[in-house]
Protein backbone atom coordinates (compact mmCIF):
# COMPACT_ATOMS: atom_id res chain seq x y z
CA UNK A 1 0.00 0.00 0.00
CA UNK A 2 0.63 3.28 -0.07
CA UNK A 3 2.37 3.94 3.18
CA UNK A 4 5.20 3.71 5.13
CA UNK A 5 4.43 -0.16 5.80
CA UNK A 6 4.17 -0.52 2.49
CA UNK A 7 7.42 0.92 1.57
CA UNK A 8 9.09 -1.49 4.07
CA UNK A 9 6.89 -4.49 2.51
CA UNK A 10 8.07 -3.57 -1.00
CA UNK A 11 11.70 -3.36 0.05
CA UNK A 12 11.00 -7.09 1.83
CA UNK A 13 10.17 -8.28 -1.44
CA UNK A 14 13.26 -6.55 -3.16
CA UNK A 15 15.61 -7.52 -1.02
CA UNK A 16 14.54 -11.54 -0.35
CA UNK A 17 14.23 -11.61 -3.71
CA UNK A 18 18.11 -10.77 -4.48
CA UNK A 19 19.08 -12.59 -1.55
CA UNK A 20 17.60 -15.64 -1.75
CA UNK A 21 18.91 -16.09 -5.76
CA UNK A 22 22.23 -15.06 -4.99
CA UNK A 23 22.84 -14.49 -8.52
CA UNK A 24 24.23 -10.61 -10.49
CA UNK A 25 21.94 -11.22 -13.33
CA UNK A 26 18.75 -11.43 -11.04
CA UNK A 27 19.73 -8.52 -9.05
CA UNK A 28 20.63 -6.73 -12.49
CA UNK A 29 16.90 -7.78 -13.30
CA UNK A 30 15.19 -6.51 -10.05
CA UNK A 31 17.43 -3.20 -10.22
CA UNK A 32 15.10 -2.55 -13.53
CA UNK A 33 12.48 -3.69 -12.59
CA UNK A 34 11.95 -1.42 -9.16
CA UNK A 35 14.58 1.33 -9.88
CA UNK A 36 12.81 4.47 -10.59
CA UNK A 37 14.59 6.67 -13.45
CA UNK A 38 17.40 8.15 -11.92
CA UNK A 39 18.35 5.51 -9.65
CA UNK A 40 21.80 4.42 -9.12
CA UNK A 41 22.87 2.31 -12.03
CA UNK A 42 22.16 -1.97 -10.96
CA UNK A 43 26.19 -2.21 -11.35
CA UNK A 44 27.04 0.17 -8.88
CA UNK A 45 23.94 -0.58 -6.64
CA UNK A 46 24.53 -2.51 -2.98
CA UNK A 47 22.37 -5.11 -3.45
CA UNK A 48 24.62 -6.06 -6.56
CA UNK A 49 27.63 -5.90 -4.84
CA UNK A 50 26.73 -7.46 -2.00
CA UNK A 51 25.82 -10.43 -4.45
CA UNK A 52 29.42 -10.11 -6.23
CA UNK A 53 31.53 -10.24 -2.98
CA UNK A 54 29.16 -13.32 -1.68
CA UNK A 55 30.32 -15.00 -4.79
CA UNK A 56 33.59 -14.12 -5.10
CA UNK A 57 33.83 -14.92 -1.06
CA UNK A 58 32.53 -18.51 -1.53
CA UNK A 59 35.31 -18.60 -4.22
CA UNK A 60 32.04 -18.89 -7.16
CA UNK A 61 32.09 -17.22 -10.40
CA UNK A 62 30.33 -14.22 -10.14
CA UNK A 63 28.61 -14.65 -13.47
CA UNK A 64 27.04 -18.14 -12.19
CA UNK A 65 25.27 -17.50 -9.00
CA UNK A 66 24.92 -19.99 -6.29
CA UNK A 67 24.79 -23.49 -7.62
CA UNK A 68 24.54 -26.89 -5.73
CA UNK A 69 23.69 -24.45 -2.99
CA UNK A 70 20.77 -23.11 -1.15
CA UNK A 71 20.47 -19.68 0.15
CA UNK A 72 17.09 -18.17 1.94
CA UNK A 73 16.40 -15.07 3.12
CA UNK A 74 13.31 -14.33 5.40
CA UNK A 75 12.43 -10.72 6.33
CA UNK A 76 12.36 -10.61 10.56
CA UNK A 77 12.71 -6.95 11.49
CA UNK A 78 11.57 -3.42 9.75
CA UNK A 79 12.22 0.21 9.81
CA UNK A 80 11.09 3.33 8.27
CA UNK A 81 14.05 5.71 9.44
CA UNK A 82 12.49 8.61 7.77
CA UNK A 83 9.43 9.68 5.69
CA UNK A 84 9.35 13.14 3.79
CA UNK A 85 5.93 13.41 2.87
CA UNK A 86 3.74 10.60 1.47
CA UNK A 87 5.91 9.62 -1.73
CA UNK A 88 8.99 9.05 0.06
CA UNK A 89 10.19 6.91 2.72
CA UNK A 90 13.82 5.84 4.13
CA UNK A 91 13.07 1.95 4.96
CA UNK A 92 15.10 -1.21 6.08
CA UNK A 93 14.64 -4.39 6.51
CA UNK A 94 16.79 -6.68 8.14
CA UNK A 95 16.93 -10.63 7.02
CA UNK A 96 17.76 -14.19 8.64
CA UNK A 97 19.94 -15.09 6.10
CA UNK A 98 20.87 -19.10 5.51
CA UNK A 99 23.34 -20.37 2.90
CA UNK A 100 24.29 -24.07 2.62
CA UNK A 101 27.24 -24.33 -0.13
CA UNK A 102 29.40 -26.55 1.31
CA UNK A 103 29.04 -25.64 5.11
CA UNK A 104 26.07 -24.13 6.45
CA UNK A 105 26.19 -20.42 8.10
CA UNK A 106 23.33 -18.32 9.08
CA UNK A 107 23.81 -14.30 9.62
CA UNK A 108 21.35 -11.48 10.14
CA UNK A 109 21.63 -8.81 7.24
CA UNK A 110 20.22 -5.27 7.53
CA UNK A 111 19.48 -3.12 4.17
CA UNK A 112 18.42 0.03 3.90
CA UNK A 113 16.95 1.94 0.58
CA UNK A 114 15.31 5.22 -0.45
CA UNK A 115 12.01 4.10 -1.51
CA UNK A 116 9.82 6.82 -3.81
CA UNK A 117 6.24 5.89 -4.73
CA UNK A 118 5.04 5.57 -8.37
CA UNK A 119 2.02 6.80 -9.04
CA UNK A 120 1.55 5.66 -12.52
CA UNK A 121 2.17 1.85 -11.39
CA UNK A 122 0.94 2.23 -8.25
CA UNK A 123 4.31 0.78 -6.09
CA UNK A 124 7.01 1.74 -4.49
CA UNK A 125 10.62 1.98 -6.65
CA UNK A 126 13.67 2.43 -5.14
CA UNK A 127 14.66 6.30 -5.31
CA UNK A 128 17.72 7.98 -6.47
CA UNK A 129 19.98 9.27 -4.64
CA UNK A 130 23.30 8.39 -2.74
CA UNK A 131 22.55 5.09 -0.90
CA UNK A 132 21.77 5.17 2.73
CA UNK A 133 24.19 4.30 5.23
CA UNK A 134 24.72 0.67 6.12
CA UNK A 135 21.88 -0.57 8.26
CA UNK A 136 23.09 -2.29 11.30
CA UNK A 137 23.22 -5.62 10.65
CA UNK A 138 22.13 -7.33 13.89
CA UNK A 139 21.19 -10.60 15.20
CA UNK A 140 16.80 -10.91 15.24
CA UNK A 141 15.44 -10.40 17.97
CA UNK A 142 18.09 -9.49 20.74
CA UNK A 143 18.40 -6.98 22.73
CA UNK A 144 21.21 -5.20 20.20
CA UNK A 145 18.36 -5.54 17.41
CA UNK A 146 15.80 -3.53 19.64
CA UNK A 147 18.62 -0.87 20.83
CA UNK A 148 19.34 -0.29 16.58
CA UNK A 149 15.82 0.12 16.45
CA UNK A 150 14.23 -3.02 14.86
CA UNK A 151 10.21 -3.86 15.13
CA UNK A 152 10.18 -7.27 14.38
CA UNK A 153 7.96 -8.59 12.00
CA UNK A 154 4.29 -10.42 13.02
CA UNK A 155 4.27 -12.72 9.65
CA UNK A 156 0.86 -14.18 8.90
CA UNK A 157 0.07 -17.20 11.10
CA UNK A 158 2.21 -15.83 14.11
CA UNK A 159 0.38 -14.60 17.16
Amino acid sequence: PHTPPGAVAQLAAITTSVVSAMSVQHATAVHRGWAAPGAPPAQDWVMTRNVQAFLAAAGLPTTAGVHGGVVTADPVAAQVKGVDGPDWVLGCVLLDVQATLTAHARIGYGHCERLQWDAPSARWLIAPGAQPATAPSTWPGTQAALDAGWVTLALPGQD
